[in-house]
């Protein structure tokens, strides 16, 4: 505790004894200072005195004896007054030349001071007044004066700003690159920078430009306007001509159209009936083909570069027009400006119904029956639709909602082959013969004369064509003709050996499943009916001929 007490005590007398020597060494820094300022005050004031205090001096007091001079003088023209009112004239013009006398050395001592004052200003306006003049070009352009300019490199920038600025589609707007230019002294407030000498320039070149308004169709300029306002009508009136009003419908040009603002050659502007007139000219003519026998609309389409999908969209009936001698759209005419609208519509369609097929053992192959007709559903479509110059190009359904479910058609099929080995293909003949097209049985023309000999039954109805027809007996096929459509009238045929001198002949088909050799079994399935030949619609033209003879085939069928 005691050497605790001891250093505090020892701190506090460190800290007494610095502080002193601080304030000791302050107050003699102090006075040294005093002493080697005082002498230099005194010459400084002593200097102020003779310049300026001195007069001040005598200026107060001068006013002072200024004041008195004019109770002097008040007292004189009392006097003058009491000798006669008169003499206080000539008292009242004699009184500027007495104070004159009275005051001029205080005058001469005003002038001294304010003369150097005077002239300091007069320097100082004179410098601000040199300072704010220096040489420059008085640039003369086509006849009138532009301006000053600092520099001819000032003219040749302003000359090119001109240039871009102008939107000179036919070239008949220049700038004169050789003006009249003389030297000047201006003031620099005067000179003209690059941008106020280019609008110079243009305004008196305003009898070769105009501001405007410039229509570009995919980066190609197609004439200007004077009315922005009366552009973008007749725009939006072209786009109209392809809308209906339809709630959320979106009308665009396809090419890339912009309206440019700007200063165009007055030889460019046009009005508005010219640039309607232009913007609604047909750009592709309209061409039509000429359908050719043998033609069909895949190969149409081809001989004029085009997809089936394209072809169908400008033929709505194509199929229908399949025939020679009649004309197929192969392109339509399209206008200069071509327009896309996206619309949203809504449309009810049909709900084709399904055919069930149920089989019925104790009928044979080819039996049909309707148990029940079908019945088409209906459902409402929601789809967006994209039209290119009104005509359709593509439908994206967005939503469907089916109103009513078809109903399915149920048909009754046979299922009883006529031989239960109907498919082995074995070529045994069984000595006998089976009805060819199990599906009818209606003879539409019989064996024998008609005009001309018929050396067979002709069996249709019951809309035959694709039907099956099946091996009358089990043979062997002789011939085949599954190539060639007319086949000697006969069209698509079957011919079979059923040995002992018996052959069978299926004609008219519409394709055939066997080939030349292949061994059949009775009631095997040989081909499909049809109308290929010489034949006036679907029917299955059936012969037997006997050692080489065609014979009435009736007696002979099971």
């Amino acid at each position: 505790m005691e050497l605790i007490t001891a250093a505090g005590h020892g701190l506090y007398r460190i800290s007494y004894i610095t502080g002193i020597r601080t304030v000791r060494i302050v107050r003699y820094m102090g006075r040294r200072i005093v002493h080697v300022l005082t002498p230099v005050g005194r010459v400084l004031y002593k200097g102020l005195d003779w310049l300026v205090l001195r007069h001040g001096r005598n200026i107060g007091h001068e006013f002072v004896r200024i004041g008195q001079g004019f109770r002097i003088a008040g007292r004189q023209l009392k006097a003058a007054f009491r000798r006669h009112p008169l003499l206080t004239v000539p008292q009242l013009l004699t009184l500027p030349f007495k104070a004159l006398r009275r005051h001029g050395r205080a005058l001469i001592s005003v002038l001294n001071l304010a003369a150097p004052v005077a002239a300091a200003f007069v320097l100082a306006g004179t410098v601000q007044y040199w300072s704010n003049l220096t040489f420059a070009l008085s640039l003369e352009y086509d006849g009138q004066q532009v301006g000053y300019i600092s520099s001819e490199a000032v003219f040749d920038t302003a000359a090119t700003m001109a240039v871009e600025r102008v939107i000179n589609t036919d070239n008949s707007f220049e700038v004169q690159r050789i003006p009249k230019m003389t030297l000047a002294v201006v003031e620099k407030s005067d000179i003209l920078n690059e941008t106020e000498v280019c609008d110079q320039i243009l305004k008196s070149s305003s009898g070769s430009i105009r501001q405007a308004s410039g229509l570009y169709i995919d980066g190609r300029f197609e004439g200007s306007m004077n009315s922005r306002e009366e552009l973008d009508g007749l725009l939006n009136a072209i786009l109209s001509e392809y809308t209906d009003g339809s709630s959320g419908e979106r009308a665009e040009f396809i090419q890339n159209v912009d309206i440019v603002d700007g200063l165009y050659p007055v030889s460019s502007v046009v009005a508005a009936e010219a640039m309607d007139q232009k913007l609604s000219a047909s750009m592709v003519v309209e061409r039509r083909y000429t359908v050719e026998a043998g033609d069909t609309p895949i190969g149409i389409a081809a001989k004029n570069s085009m997809t089936l999908e394209e072809l169908r969209s400008l033929n709505a009936n194509l199929d229908d027009l399949m025939l020679a001698g009649k004309e197929v759209l192969v392109q339509r005419a399209q206008p200069y400006l071509r327009v896309q609208v996206v619309r949203t519509i809504e449309y009810t369609e049909p709900i084709a119904y399904s055919t069930e097929k149920v089989e019925d053992t104790t009928q044979y192959l080819g039996y049909e029956k309707e148990r029940n007709g079908g019945q088409n559903g209906e459902r409402k479509i929601t789809a967006e639709v994209t039209l290119v110059d009104g005509i359709e190009q593509s439908r994206s359904i967005l939503a469907t909602e089916t109103i009513s479910n078809p109903v399915n058609r149920v048909v009754v099929v046979g299922a009883k082959k006529m031989n239960a080995n109907a498919n082995i293909g074995d070529g045994v003949s069984t000595g006998k013969f089976v009805w060819p097209l199990p599906s009818c049985r209606r003879i539409s023309s019989d064996y024998g004369n008609r005009g001309s000999f018929h050396a067979g039954i002709d069996i249709s109805g019951n809309g035959v064509y694709g039907k099956d027809i099946i091996a009358a007996d089990g043979g062997t096929v002789v011939e085949v003709n599954s190539t060639n459509w007319w086949g000697q009238g006969y069209g698509y045929y079957v011919m079979i050996d059923h040995g002992g001198g018996y052959v069978t002949r299926y004609a008219h088909c519409s394709s055939v499943l066997v080939t030349k050799g292949q061994k059949v079994t009775q009631g095997q399935l040989i081909a499909k009916a049809g109308d290929s030949g010489n034949s006036q619609g679907a029917h299955l033209h059936f012969e037997i001929r006997v050692n080489g003879k065609a014979v009435d085939p009736k007696p002979y069928l099971y």
